[in-house]
This record gives C-alpha cells, sequence and structure tokens, in this order.
C-alpha cells in the first residue's frame, strides 16, 4: 500500500471518531477481561511452585497421610493406623534421606482476652530442616522438649502477628485449657491454595501425643529423598512397607495417601484453573458481541461512505483494493485497542495485587494475545462489511446527481 493510501486511511479513521471509540469500547473491555484472567491463573500456578520450592517440596520429597483416598480431603478408611514405627521403618530405605513425622488438629486457643480454634501440629527438631523453615526469633522444638514431654509452643509467623506483637517469647497461651511457654516465632511462608501455612502452632510430637490430643498415632510424615531418587519407585517401596506393616493384601485398599509434588500442583490449580476457564469462555463471548457490534458499525460506516466507495470504483479501483483498504482500517483498530486492553489490564492486576494475596505476571505473552485476539475479532468480523464494500455499483453516482 502506496503512502497516500495509508494517509486516506488515516484520515478517514479520524473521520469516524465515534464509531471508532466504540469499537475500541467494545474490544477493549472483553481484551482487558481475557488478559487478566490468563495472567492471574498463570500467577496462581507459579505462586503454588514457588512455595512449594521454598518448602522443599520439590521432585525429592514425598507426604505420607493418614488414612485412605485418593488425593486429599475426607478419608475412606481408618486415619488411625500409620505409627511412629512405620516412619523410622520408612526411614531405612536408603534412598530416603530423612523422615519429618507429624500429627495435630483444630484445638482451642486462648491468648490474653482472645481465644479462637487454630492448628495445632506436634513435631520434631527435624520439622525445620525438612520444610526449610527458620525461627526468626526465640528457638525451635529441641530433643529435650521431646523426652520431657514439654509444654512449649512455637507460633508461626501469622499468628504472631494476630496475637498483636512479637514479644511475647516468654508468656503463655493456653492450648485446651494447659498453659505452654511460646518459645519461638517462625518466618513467614505464605498459603499453598486455599490452605495457610503461617497459621498454625508447633508442639513437640510426643507432648502432642500423650498431653494433648492423647493418641499414639500420626496424621502424617513428611519423607525427603536423595537427590536423584526415581519419584515412582520410591512410591511404590514406601506403599509396599506400609501395607505389609498395616497388614494390607489383595485388593483391601490403603489407609493412607502417599502425595507427591505433582498431585499438591494439580489439586491446588484445579479450582483455579475450573474457574479461569469460566471466565475466559465469559471474556470470548464478549469478543464475539465486540465483534458483531464492529461489524455493524463497520457496515453502517460502509454504508455512509457509499457514494466516495462508488466513486473509486468508477475510477479503477478493484474488489480487492476496497476489501485491502477495510482489512487495514481494521487491523489498526486492533492494534490500538489490543494495545489499550494490555494496559488496562496491567492496572487492573496491579489493582487486584494490592487486595489479594496473587502477584500479577507482566510478560509479553500477555500482550501479544492481546493483539492476537484483537487482530483476529476485528478482521474477522469486518470482512463482511468490506466485501459489501467492494460490490457497491457505481451507478448509486447517478442516482446522487
Amino acid at each position: 500500500m502506496n503512502k497516500f493510501h495509508l494517509k486516506e486511511i488515516i484520515r478517514e479513521l479520524i473521520a469516524n471518531k465515534m464509531n471508532i471509540f466504540f469499537i475500541t469500547l467494545a474490544l477493549v473491555f472483553s481484551l482487558t477481561a481475557i488478559n487478566t484472567i490468563y495472567a492471574l491463573g498463570k500467577s496462581a500456578e507459579r505462586q503454588i511452585l514457588n512455595t512449594l520450592a521454598n518448602l522443599n517440596f520439590g521432585k525429592d520429597a514425598l507426604l505420607i497421610l493418614a488414612g485412605g483416598s485418593r488425593v486429599m480431603g475426607i478419608t475412606t478408611t481408618r486415619s488411625d493406623t500409620l505409627k511412629l514405627d512405620d516412619i523410622k521403618a520408612i526411614a531405612k530405605l536408603e534412598f530416603v534421606k530423612m523422615t519429618s513425622p507429624f500429627t495435630g488438629g483444630l484445638v482451642e486457643v486462648a491468648y490474653k482476652d482472645r481465644a479462637e480454634k487454630l492448628r495445632v501440629d506436634g513435631v520434631l527438631p527435624i520439622y525445620l530442616e525438612a520444610n526449610n523453615w527458620q525461627v526468626i526469633l526465640g528457638r525451635f522444638i529441641s530433643d529435650e522438649d521431646i523426652a520431657n514431654l514439654n509444654r512449649v509452643v512455637v507460633l508461626g509467623y501469622d499468628i504472631a502477628k494476630r496475637f498483636g506483637s512479637f514479644n511475647i517469647l516468654g508468656e503463655k497461651i493456653k492450648i485446651q485449657g494447659h498453659y505452654y511457654e511460646i518459645i519461638g516465632i517462625l518466618e513467614k511462608k505464605g498459603s499453598i491454595g486455599h490452605f495457610p501455612l503461617d497459621e498454625r502452632l508447633f508442639i513437640p510430637l510426643t507432648t502432642s501425643q500423650r498431653r494433648l490430643f492423647n493418641q499414639d498415632y500420626l496424621r502424617g510424615a513428611k519423607v525427603i529423598l536423595h537427590e536423584g531418587t526415581d519419584l515412582s519407585i520410591a512410591v511404590r517401596e514406601i506403599r509396599k512397607i506400609l501395607r505389609e506393616r498395616h497388614g494390607l493384601y489383595g485388593i483391601a485398599p490403603d489407609d493412607f495417601r502417599i502425595v507427591t509434588p505433582d498431585m499438591v500442583v494439580a489439586r491446588h490449580t484445579e479450582t483455579s484453573r475450573t474457574l479461569s476457564s469460566f471466565l475466559l469462555a465469559i471474556g470470548f463471548i464478549s469478543l464475539i458481541i465486540s465483534g458483531v457490534i464492529i461489524m455493524n458499525l463497520m457496515t453502517a460506516s460502509v454504508e455512509e461512505k457509499a457514494g466516495i466507495i462508488a466513486l473509486r470504483i468508477a475510477l479503477g479501483a478493484t474488489s480487492w483494493s476496497i476489501i485491502k483498504h477495510y482489512m487495514i482500517y481494521a487491523l489498526f483498530i486492533a492494534i490500538f485497542s489490543g494495545f489499550v486492553g494490555w494496559i488496562l489490564s496491567l492496572g487492573v492486576m496491579l489493582v487486584l495485587s494490592k487486595s489479594t494475596p496473587l502477584k500479577p505476571l507482566f510478560s509479553w505473552g500477555t500482550f501479544l494475545l492481546s493483539l492476537l485476539f484483537s487482530t483476529i475479532t476485528c478482521i474477522a468480523f469486518s470482512i463482511f462489511p468490506a466485501i459489501k464494500a467492494s460490490r457497491i455499483d457505481p451507478a448509486i453516482l447517478l442516482k446522487s446527481m
């Protein structure tokens, strides 16, 4: 296309300011929604992966949970069969680097004039190393605490914040009616999906089993494998040991679950993906509606310019040159709308990041996605008006004389 035709298209765009405004507005709203949903969905997945990595739950780790089920949720078998001796047997496997058993549940916790149900976990000193966690104030549970069944407690970051102060080491809180001494506060770790890691309290495993919950079984254990271990082989061997120790043979279902990192990611992203897919579908529907609006406005513009188009044809313009003229016209609108839609989606994501834990991912991918959808929509729904313009009969000029 020569320079003259390009200037002509730009002049036409400027002359049809209202039509261009409504076409752009229709596209921008749809593109902003699609870009935002896409970017936040990717952000949620990235956050879960980062949190798992931060908890040392990568390809060389797995989780054993009490009670049979598919992955997580309500158990379908007994959940009181996983014992400390089972975890000790697993720890003897040559590919196992360390094991970190735990138990616990929701109990009444009171501090000064505040009382609520909170999760209290009984753990061993190795828990910190197994989960790549650090104490920011005080200390963690010691071997002496385990041996003496001491009533001591370490607070998750959000719990300490909720109690209103980090200067509470040595103070007492009530857990299920008994006083426990606060000995430490853990660093902030965030959340996995809807599971807040920092809203928990930690006490010695022995204290939890014998004094708080009065139970000899575990809720689960984390297993760290030596680097390079085949995860599928490790799962098979651990499952074999647990089934033998629990007297499970034949078709008897497992009374435990072995959870791998990919299962956790799939579990926690399933809901967000379903919601994102639903919202994206709505976004695409609105994009189609925007396309219909574009087609109607473009058709109206063609009818308005029918005399000028007829003159061009009378002066030798071919059908293809008319179609090409409106395709480039639509492309200008698409590029502008795609850029504006991308900018607005960044603004929306920034606002959302202030009120949600999701951090938006800024990438050229979302920008190219915006341009792609904008271009396809504009061109696809401008073809009919362009073809209609190319078929205008130059004879209408005689009628206007």
